[in-house]
């Protein structure tokens, strides 16, 4: 590693956190052992994080001085690090702090046998072959610290002479840990080969950042600076609640001090009920389609995946009880999933299961060999079909307590077990046996084959599901996934960061398949709280809509989706009238404007197409215009009302309509052509009519830019 001292100070912030993983305390230990320079680091980081809040300590070292970077050639005694605790400056003086950290480090130095080797020990031990150990089940060791909640603070824009936060942009593409073994004849190296699982947040985000800068160095890309706190706060609300926000949840966030506002609000926004609505509304789209064209219980689905959500169950749960449901319609609303697929011989639910939930398109080799993955079999299709060969969608009607009748729809294994057979472009018959991941039920074996699917998918030794959830969300946080198109995962299709997605991929497991900490990892990483404005050189690079492979070192720019459009319009008009904000999903107007969009093509695979390419034009001919006309001009009297008093309070209506729309101020060009406006009309009609129509032109101005429907 290039700087040695910059990893120190990294592995200082994480202590302060209590985000150690064993491997880092034995790094520690060892950096602190062999370097006086690092041992001095150390007490003065000790001084300045007293002096901070205990949430900021994460910022501190970056402006150390006095302080060199070259390290000793001789050895220094061992330094025993204790754990951490909380300092308040208003309890503690800086000489106290100073004093308590002098005495730490003499402590430390006195004592040759800290317990920290134990924890080397049960590290070594925990490597060993066979012993069904995790490494990354460091905070459950002892002499490890157990944060109860782990935090990670990121970068953001503050006018106040703060310490600023370490640059993970440095890290090197060659970055290695200090070599242990060097000192320690009884550590054992790290293996390039293989990536080491972290549990804790802390880490996980750190080797995430570590990574993508990785990819920058190796391509000569300079990252662009870090977003402004307007653009990270829409960016962030789009993507957990699809969404803009209010005027005052914006001016609440860039107005906080908080060094860990980042934190604090990603935290907040998973477990808002808003993310989890967000996340069923997506998934409602992708398990049945926004037209509904087989008339299944739509609401039920969505009610389904909104209590998975909410509960924040493990996504392979949730993929389990979709494939395996059975039951009514209206009871059980997972059936619905497969109840939309099961039409011709249920070939749509074997395409669309393969596409969701393990990442590949497989719909082509329904009649021959995939052309291009030599992996993929006509075969393979039918082996999996077989899965579904039992399953059963009736009809069923039911008469409600108000007499009405009711159609329901059962979803039933009642079919018999057997071979599938299927035909060849030959015209020749073959029969297939369900089978996954090279394992095969019997023709005559009576369990259910869907329950026997899930059972694969849990024990797939690919980790198949958890790879294709990682690609498909990492896509929907930054705009393009580890491979193009993001459903189509294997060997003929390359990965833009394979070792990225390989980690992520194992963590994910790691984790029982937490969708919350999925999207707390990839929200809190380096590259998520990038500007999307970035210097021409690189953007050259990294320029994956010219069909290149996206390096992450700008956010990307794309149109929102209709229902954040339909939903970012009324946020827009509401909160920029100080109205009360509720939630629109599954009302019919909002259904019925988007699927507008939408088109159902009655293919085999259920496929349907969005023709909506984020056009706000577009967006307000579609809208029911009488609606939004009068919105409009109420929404502008509403806004003069609640800001102009004067004249002179003419550009508080801007301000406070370029916050609702945009999440930020107006620009000076923008505050040139509104005063412009006003003044031209205030010859020929009042200042407060002049005020009025100002204001409306310029709302309508907003709404109608490419900045409003664009998430960036």
């Amino acid at each position: 590693m290039s700087n040695p001292r910059d990893y120190f100070l990294t592995l200082c912030n994480l202590w302060c956190e209590q985000q150690l993983s064993v491997d880092q305390v034995m790094e520690f230990q060892t950096l602190l052992r062999s370097d006086k320079d690092l041992q001095q680091i150390f007490v003065e980081f000790i001084q300045l994080h007293g002096q901070l809040a205990w949430d900021a300590g994460v910022v501190v070292g970056s402006d150390l001085t006095g302080i060199s970077d070259e390290t000793t050639d001789s050895p220094a005694n061992q330094v025993r690090i204790a754990p951490a605790r909380p300092l308040h400056k208003s309890r503690y003086s800086v000489g106290f702090v100073a004093a308590c950290a002098a005495c730490l480090l003499l402590a430390g130095i006195a004592t040759i046998n800290w317990h920290g080797s134990d924890a080397l020990q049960l590290a070594k031990a925990a490597k060993e072959p066979g012993d069904g150990q995790n490494l990354g089940s460091a905070n459950t060791l002892p002499g490890v610290p157990q944060p109860s909640e782990p935090q990670r603070h990121v970068p953001g824009n503050s006018a106040s002479n703060e310490l600023k936060p370490l640059e993970l942009s440095a890290i090197q593409s060659k970055f290695a840990p200090p070599d242990v073994a060097a000192n320690d004849p009884d550590a054992e190296r790290p293996s390039e080969s293989v990536t080491t699982v972290a549990v804790d947040d802390a880490s996980i985000i750190f080797e995430i950042d570590r990574l993508i800068a990785a990819a920058w160095s190796a391509n000569n890309v300079v990252a662009a600076d870090v977003a402004d706190d307007y653009e990270w706060i829409r960016r962030c609300y789009l993507t957990l609640t699809g969404r803009i926000p209010t005027v005052s949840e914006a001016s609440m966030f860039v107005t906080s001090a908080s060094p860990r506002k980042h934190t604090e609000l990603v935290d907040s926004l998973l477990e808002d009920r808003r993310f989890a609505e967000n996340l069923s509304v997506t998934w409602t789209n992708l398990l049945i389609g926004r037209t509904n064209a087989r008339n299944v219980d739509q609401d039920a689905l969505y009610r389904f995946l909104q209590r998975q959500f909410l509960k924040n169950r493990p996504w392979m749960e949730t993929v389990g009880e979709l494939v395996a449901a059975q039951g009514r319609s209206d009871q059980n609303g997972a059936t619905n999933f497969l109840l939309a697929h099961l039409n011709d011989q249920a070939t749509p639910a074997t395409a669309v299961t393969a596409r969701l939930f393990l990442g590949q398109q497989i719909q082509c080799t329904q009649c021959h060999d995939h052309p291009f993955a030599v992996e993929r079999s006509q075969d393979e299709f039918w082996s999996l079909n077989a899965f579904f060969k039992q399953a059963e969608r009736r009809p069923l009607t039911m008469t409600t307590a108000g007499g009405e009748s009711q159609n329901v729809w059962t979803l039933t294994d009642t079919g018999s077990p057997g071979m599938t057979f299927y035909e060849t472009r030959r015209g020749q018959q073959r029969a297939v046996l369900p089978e996954f991941d090279g394992h095969a039920m019997s023709a005559d074996d009576s369990r259910s084959r869907r329950a026997e699917l899930v059972r694969l998918l849990a024990a797939d030794s690919r980790q198949t599901v958890a790879q294709a959830m990682i690609n498909r969300t990492w896509a929907q946080v930054f705009g393009y996934g580890f491979t193009n198109p993001i459903d189509d995962l294997g060997p003929h299709n390359p990965v833009s960061h394979p070792e990225l997605l390989e980690f992520l991929t194992k963590s994910f497991v790691e984790s029982d398949y937490d969708l919350r900490r999925l999207m707390r990892w990839l929200t809190l990483s380096q590259a998520f709280q990038l500007s999307s404005v970035q210097a021409e050189q690189s953007f050259a690079i990294d320029g994956p809509q010219e069909g290149g492979a996206p390096l992450f070192s700008r956010a990307y720019p794309r149109p929102m989706g209709p229902e954040q459009v339909y939903d970012s319009i009324r946020i827009a008009i509401r909160s920029a009238a100080d109205q009360p904000i509720d939630s629109s999903i599954g009302t019919g107007h909002r259904r019925e404007w988007v699927e507008q969009f939408v088109q159902s093509y009655g293919t085999d695979e259920n496929d349907e197409q969005l023709a909506f390419e984020g056009n706000i034009t577009q967006a307000m001919l579609m809208m029911n215009g009488e609606d939004l006309q009068a919105a409009i001009p109420l929404t502008a009297a509403e806004v003069i009302k609640s800001v102009y008093e004067s004249p002179q309070d003419a550009t508080k209506s801007l301000e406070r309509i370029a916050m609702a729309t945009l999440n930020r101020e107006p620009s000076e060009q923008e505050e040139n052509i509104f005063l412009g406006r006003y003044r031209t009309l205030s010859r020929s009609v009042s200042a407060d009519q002049a005020i009025h129509t100002a204001t409306e032109d310029m709302l309508w101005a907003y709404l109608n830019s490419s900045e409003f429907t664009s998430v960036h």
